[in-house]
């Protein structure tokens, strides 16, 4: 459904950011009142969670965004917002109107999967010119977007498995809070999500679900080895689950794939300890499905789950976040009503969770019941103990030093996706 309002939002949420940073430019505003780029994003993010929530699936030019598209766009500029001010802030805005045009390319009905490749393309530029980001970290995702290109224009089910497994790395490796490079995130999920169908049920799905599984454990087992990768590992050990869910290696799994990634999306954006809870409603069905199934895959990505768990959850957590903050306060909100009202999120397509969500709901009134009794006896939680298991410590910038190898690499990158998909259409 389009219609000329739906149409006119669209167009200002994707322009909102980059029209800020002109705005911002052309005041020349100084390094502590870079708030225009980010209402530039927080507009994008009530224009694309409109049309989400209203069921709006409007067509201009080139673009016409799915739910899909949409929740990717929210999510883009809620981790964009998530970031502290600094320098970079513009060139962020501005990597969020590139990512909203990626992932919103496409017909109806027909989304592209060139897009969001061309917009990790442009991002990864973006970044290394910006020389936000080490030489490594450039490379490692210059490395699976060129990956995923051959992929792309190859087609087939071993083009698709190279998308889903480079994306996949891809979304693991931007994964660290706060930073410019975490709003590929959703972008990559979204073209992994796109081609996954391509590839589900057939025999080979049951290989890559075990691939993707090891990814997830190896990022789950990073947070017990450094503490750099301590909290990030917990949030990025969740994108390889999604993944495993959209191709189906065993009947079930497919109704949790877009919970799961809107979990890793939300997870990533809180950064806490506690943050990957917000996983609860995707797992039980994913979950479910794996013990209802048959064959060796079923026993291999129950230990896979179970490994994964056990890095998630270690009680042996130092957390650091200090205070809630307003974007924090929306990533809650919208990660506890994932938790209770999973199927108020229709954009999911959830399966059938009506018995999780009458458990989830006793659950809730005993907590407000216990809640209530202790404040009666007198019992006082102290706040300050409360945003450290929500929320992390914001990252520091990740300097490039003096070299300009990382702007040479993302540049070279970006011309050579766009040789690789000079035959592929929108």
């Amino acid at each position: 459904m389009s219609t000329t309002w739906a149409e006119v939002v669209l167009v200002v949420s994707v322009l909102a950011p980059v029209a800020a940073v002109a705005l911002a430019v052309g005041l020349a505003l100084p390094d502590h009142q870079r708030r225009i780029p980010v209402a530039g994003c927080a507009l994008t993010v009530s224009g694309a969670g409109l049309l989400l929530v209203t069921g709006q699936h409007p067509n201009v030019a080139r673009l016409a965004p799915d739910d899909l598209a949409l929740a990717a766009i929210v999510g883009v500029a809620l981790l964009a917002i998530s970031r502290r001010t600094d320098d970079h802030t513009p060139l962020v805005a501005v990597m969020v109107t590139v990512a909203s045009l990626g992932v919103s390319a496409g017909a109806p009905a027909q989304p592209s999967t060139v897009g969001p490749l061309l917009a990790i393309a442009g991002v990864i530029v973006l970044l290394a010119v910006s020389r936000g980001v080490r030489v490594l970290g450039v490379a490692a995702v210059a490395a699976c977007s060129v990956v995923a290109a051959i992929g792309v224009q190859h087609g087939g089910t071993g083009g698709a498995t190279a998308v889903v497994l480079s994306m996949c790395v891809l979304a693991v490796a931007a994964s660290v809070p706060r930073r410019a490079i975490a709003v590929l995130v959703p972008v990559a999920l979204v073209l992994a999500l796109r081609v996954a169908p391509t590839i589900a049920s057939q025999s080979s799905a049951r290989v890559t679900a075990v691939v993707l599984g090891v990814v997830a454990v190896v990022a789950a087992a990073a947070s017990a080895t450094g503490e750099r990768w301590s909290l990030p590992a917990r949030c990025a050990a969740l994108a390889p689950w999604a993944l495993i869910a959209a191709i189906a290696p065993v009947p079930g799994t497919a109704g949790a794939a877009r919970a799961l990634a809107a979990a890793a999306v939300l997870a990533l954006l809180l950064g806490g300890p506690l943050a990957s809870l917000v996983a609860l409603p995707g797992a039980a069905v994913l979950v479910y499905a794996v013990a209802d199934g048959d064959g060796w895959v079923r026993i291999v990505l129950a230990a896979l789950v179970a490994l994964t768990l056990a890095g998630l959850l270690r009680p042996d957590v130092s957390p650091t976040g200090r205070r809630l903050r307003p974007i924090d306060a929306v990533g809650g909100a919208l990660g506890l009503w994932l938790v209770v009202r999973p199927s108020a999120w229709t954009w999911v397509h959830i399966s059938d969770v009506s018995s999780y969500e009458e458990g989830t709901a006793v659950a809730v009134a005993v907590g407000l019941v216990v809640g209530v009794v202790l404040a009666g006896q007198g019992a006082a939680l102290d706040r300050n103990s409360v945003p450290p298991w929500l929320v992390a410590e914001d990252g520091g910038a990740s300097g490039s030093g003096a070299t300009r190898l990382p702007a040479a690499l993302g540049i070279a990158t970006g011309i050579l996706v766009a040789l690789l998909l000079r035959s592929a259409r929108l």
